[in-house]
């Protein structure tokens, strides 16, 4: 059975809370910049992964908005599944990233050295 990832969310920051619950704070889908290039200074990323019994490697990859280079790799997350009901949650932080232009970046996640999925974040010149 094919892993499933459930969530993919960026975030200021991931909280683990009572009961094995994590709280994620200021969600977004989109940044701001005033100018360019912007250094961030942290966000997270939340992973989600369910139905994938056994040991498990992720791995997600920043692409500029050419999609020609890799702007940022997190190291390699290790979790494990005992069964298709369990569920991990992989947190990914990402500091001092730069965004060199606007435009839309691409989060590319691979479980097990295999892509499972692409992401974006949309990075914005603020008008005011």
């Amino acid at each position: 059975m094919d892993p499933i990832l459930r969530n993919f969310i960026f975030c200021d920051s991931v909280v683990p809370i009572l009961d094995g619950k994590l709280a994620s704070y200021g969600i977004f889908s989109d940044l701001f910049a005033d100018h360019f290039p912007l250094t961030y200074p942290r966000f997270s990323i939340l992973c989600s992964w369910t139905q994938a019994p056994g040991f498990h490697i992720q791995q997600v990859k920043m692409l500029n908005p050419a999609r020609s280079l890799i702007m940022h790799q997190s190291p390699e997350s290790y979790f494990t599944l005992n069964d298709t009901s369990e569920s991990a949650h992989v947190i990914v932080d990402v500091n001092q990233v730069v965004f060199t232009e606007p435009g839309t970046y691409f989060f590319q996640v691979y479980l097990d050295n295999r892509p499972a999925g692409e992401y974006t974040l949309h990075v914005r010149q603020r008008t005011r």
